[in-house]
């Protein structure tokens, strides 16, 4: 008897430590819907977002989470010290290795500033402003909460982000609040443990808001969630949630929705749920397993997208054999399962690496190539490698500086290492320092010469000549290399920029990248259109040998547009921008999210008067403005897109008109808030000769730096700083 109670006490012993040690799921759910500003609108739903899905997670027939394992911090609970000080207090004491981490969004994100300074934010209730200072003291930083959160030592993050609804000033009309590209990489968890997987849900894409709907009574996003885990078709026979066959009922349900409400409403609502993951995964994440019982079998997840994000720029890459572009690209896939992307560029060890995406997600993977020159690649374990990889990670931290030091250590370790040099001179370019990206084309070209250095030294100067030093921070004289120097200013960069390009297509005819600089070059040493022909000749040859990236396509409609202003007719002058939106679309097909092709769509339906069209792309180059590199191109579509809500307001009646007018005056505030003095955003508008269609429409103090007949003759270079011309 004795022994039968000993073995039934070894028994349950082992039964609760079995039961301590399995992986545990710790949830942090934010809802902020109240803030103590008035300066700040209300939301309707988000608290009561966070209550039903906390009340679903604990739910004995849903989630059945013990409740200590759920941390809920809604309206006056979700101050700034109580958000972040959550990751302290309640994930870091209780988060083991293997566990799941769970964390859920709802309320206002910001984004504010421009390029790899730009930031994201959640307001929380006690935020005490909207300027960036206010914002740093008492917002949440999502770069760094999510920084912390990649620090845990959990096997599993997944995010819910329902953080993008209306602009967060109150009577701004219809200026709408979108998510960014900012705020959706602030919300990138990346595991510190390279095991461990991680994915984000967004509740609409870059360039859309996310709605709350009083019928459903909730934010429409976290309604389908909910629907999703309580009744949906979504579990597995064993109760498992995977994110990929939520996301597919999510989307499918707010898709029938947003169609629904557009045809019903006064105007088009577009809100398409990604679910993006940090890396490729293994296997599919499960959220959460449900007690209930599932009444059908679940859902088939939607086909998935890859995205590929090649580094250098310039190389090609292909999805199981089908050439797709350079840089960034994007592949709807027609299944999950194992697929083959090649990366090549010239200088450069190609990679094929098979890769496996998951159905339902947006399923992201980075490739790096390594230097060739110098004939053996850089091993994994080199010390090259070793500081570039930190350097790498410390950038998609937003740690700049430690980045700028790892690459700089990169290529003093190795100074044939390519992709330390180009991701050098990107971060340089990203931040505005000009001088630098010419200096660090200087020291590429010098360890390895030939077409590809060549193409990046004349863009290179073609940027200085269009936007000065910049914030440079050379601290010695460079020597020359091959009678190529760091320019003083535009006069003496412009025909650098020329004769590197020139020389580029010489070491190699059949170079787009050396075409294309060729194009920029030629452009910016054109005041007059003398070089319409030559330079519209080499954008087509770089559109000719490579179709397919959307660099080229950008350049061709640039320069198409750029020529076409200078028309004296009228009918010929619509007929050129007609085809360089044609040309530009093109570039967007190809890179959706692409800011620099947005920004010039945004100008091309501008010249034609085109108001919605126009607000759209003005409202898409600024979701993505974390590619953009000066911020007075992103005051001069504010106040663009100020203008034609103007426009719209003196052409409305009633609730119609002061909506446009709220508008207005929200992207003018917001202009003013990039370029206080607005004179170099009203130039590039000058330059971009869209001065017609706004002079009218803007406030006087405003308007007397528009001059609608210096834009066509060119003349107001000699008047403001020329800034804006040439979309690199």
């Amino acid at each position: 008897m004795k022994n039968l109670i000993k073995l039934l006490g070894l028994l349950v012993f082992a039964s609760v430590a079995r039961a301590a040690d399995a992986p545990k799921t710790w949830a942090l759910i934010v809802g902020v819907g109240t803030y103590e500003n008035p300066q700040i609108s209300s939301l309707r739903f988000p608290a009561k977002d966070a209550l039903s899905l906390r009340d679903a997670l604990v739910d004995p027939k849903i989630g059945a989470l013990p409740r200590n394992q759920v941390k809920m911090l809604a309206d006056n609970e979700a101050t700034h010290d109580n958000i972040v000080g959550a990751v302290a207090s309640f994930f870091k004491p209780n988060v083991q290795a293997g566990d799941k981490v769970v964390v859920f969004l709802a309320g206002h994100g910001v984004a504010k500033g421009v390029g790899v300074n730009a930031k994201s934010f959640l307001l929380p209730t006690d935020v005490k402003g909207l300027t960036i200072a206010s914002l740093e003291s008492s917002a949440v930083d999502l770069r760094a909460l999510a920084d912390e959160l990649g620090a845990l030592p959990a096997s599993q993050f997944v995010v819910f982000v329902d953080a993008c609804r209306e602009d967060p000033t109150p009577g701004r009309g219809i200026k709408g609040n979108t998510l960014s590209d900012v705020l959706s990489r602030g919300l990138t968890v990346v595991p510190q443990d390279e095991k461990s997987q991680s994915a984000t849900f967004f509740a609409c894409s870059v360039g859309q808001r996310a709605y709350e709907d009083a019928n459903l009574g909730h934010g429409v996003f976290t309604n389908w969630i909910l629907e999703g885990l309580t009744q949906g078709a979504v579990p597995q026979k064993n109760g498992d949630v995977e994110m990929g066959v939520l996301s597919s009922y999510v989307s499918q349900k707010i898709a029938a929705w947003a169609k629904k409400t557009s045809e019903g409403g006064d105007f088009e609502v577009e809100q398409t749920p990604e679910l993006v993951t940090a890396k490729p995964l293994e296997q599919p994440l499960v959220f959460l397993q449900v007690k209930r019982a599932s009444s059908a079998p679940p859902m088939i997840p939607t086909p998935p997208k890859l995205i590929v994000n090649a580094s250098p720029e310039a190389a090609q890459v292909s999805i199981n054999g089908e050439r797709i572009g350079s840089g960034v690209v994007e592949k709807d896939l027609l299944q999950a399962g194992e697929v083959q992307v090649s990366v090549s560029a010239p200088g450069y060890t190609p990679i094929t690496r098979s890769v496996k995406v998951q159905g339902g997600y947006q399923n992201q993977v980075a490739v790096q190539l390594q230097p060739a020159a110098g004939a053996t690649p850089i091993a994994a374990d080199a010390p090259a490698m070793k500081f570039y990889q930190r350097a790498a990670a410390a950038e998609a931290r937003g740690q700049w500086e430690v980045a700028e030091q790892g690459y700089s250590a990169a290529i003093g370790a190795n100074p044939k290492f390519l992709s330390a040099h180009e991701a050098l001179l990107e971060l340089h370019r990203l931040q505005g320092r000009n001088a630098d990206a010419v200096a660090d084309a200087l020291n590429m070209l010098t360890n390895a010469p030939g077409a590809h250095s060549l193409a990046v030294l004349s863009r290179a100067y073609s940027r200085f000549a269009e936007a000065g030093a910049g914030n440079a921070n050379l601290t010695t004289t460079m020597a020359p290399v091959n009678k190529y120097s760091v320019p003083r200013d535009a006069k003496q960069a412009l025909p650098q920029a020329l004769r590197a390009a020139q020389e580029a297509i010489g070491a190699d005819a059949n170079s787009a990248e050396a075409s294309r600089a060729q194009g920029y070059a030629l452009a910016a040493l054109d005041a007059k259109g003398k070089n319409k022909t030559p330079a519209l000749a080499a954008f087509g040859k770089a559109v000719f040998l490579d179709e397919s990236d959307a660099m080229n396509q950008l350049a061709l409609g640039y320069g198409i547009r750029y020529y076409g202003v200078q028309q004296k007719d009228e009918a010929a002058r619509q007929s050129e921008v007609k085809r360089a939106i044609a040309t530009l679309q093109q570039a967007v097909k190809l890179r959706p999210n692409y800011y620099d092709a947005h920004r010039e769509l945004a100008f091309c339906h501008t010249l034609l008067g085109d108001m919605d069209a126009a607000l759209r792309e003005c409202d898409l180059a600024n979701a993505n403005r974390g590619a953009a590199t000066d911020v007075n191109e992103i005051a001069a579509l504010d106040v663009a897109a100020a203008g034609m809500h103007k426009k719209a307001a003196e052409n409305s009646t009633g609730d119609k008109k002061e909506a446009h007018e709220a508008a207005s005056a929200g992207y003018m505030a917001d202009a003013r808030e990039h370029d206080p003095e607005l004179k170099l955003a009203l130039s590039i508008l000058n330059t971009v000769g869209v001065s017609t269609s706004l002079y009218s429409y803007l406030p006087s103090e405003v308007s007397k730096w528009l001059n609608p007949g210096d834009a066509i003759k060119g003349e107001i270079l000699n008047k403001i700083p020329g800034r804006g011309r040439f979309p690199f």
